[in-house]
């Protein structure tokens, strides 16, 4: 019985010491690095001067972030549940139709750079489903980076609100 014993925590302590030597290899790459792959969505809170907080793409966002090695980005945020259009032909759908797609959905593309220092990424935005910030630079404080996990806020907000996101690694 001692030799499977032995051989299970031998087992057990290679496992940890793997994991241990994964996270640190982790945190030696540069932020940029650590940042580049594919993301989810688990949260978007934007939080009002007020204090009042909402969840504009509700409480389990859909959704895709990409950062690219060479410094290239997208982000698409989309509230499931949006009503789809009784045309069955976006370029066909009522006010009513149309106000609501657009409230469901963000997307923007575009370049970034990350500061190592000060723990935040650029972003410069080359186009957006919200025409008002096509061409803006905005600032997103990373909070928290793990090889699976990605929260951070919004330094450089465009309604007066703070952004809180919350994402896990897909890739």
């Amino acid at each position: 019985m001692k030799p499977l014993i032995t051989l299970a925590l031998t087992a057990l302590v290679g496992v940890i010491l793997s994991i241990g030597v994964t996270s640190s290899a982790f945190a030696q790459k540069s932020l940029k690095d650590q940042l580049v792959g594919t993301w989810i969505p688990l949260s978007v809170e934007n939080v009002s001067k007020d204090g009042s907080r909402r969840q504009e793409f509700g409480p389990n966002p859909s959704g895709i972030y990409i950062f690219q090695p060479d410094g290239h980005y997208v982000v698409m945020l989309i509230r499931p549940g949006a009503p789809k259009y009784a045309s069955n032909d976006r370029l066909m759908g009522t006010a009513e139709e149309n106000t609501a797609a657009a409230q469901a959905v963000l997307a923007f593309f575009g370049t970034y750079s990350v500061n190592e220092a000060e723990h935040f990424i650029a972003l410069h935005v080359d186009g957006s489903s919200y025409p008002n910030i096509n061409g803006a630079d905005r600032k997103f404080a990373i909070t928290k980076l793990t090889e699976d996990e990605l929260d951070y806020s919004i330094l450089t907000p465009t309604a007066g609100a703070a952004a809180y996101v919350a994402l896990k690694r897909v890739k």
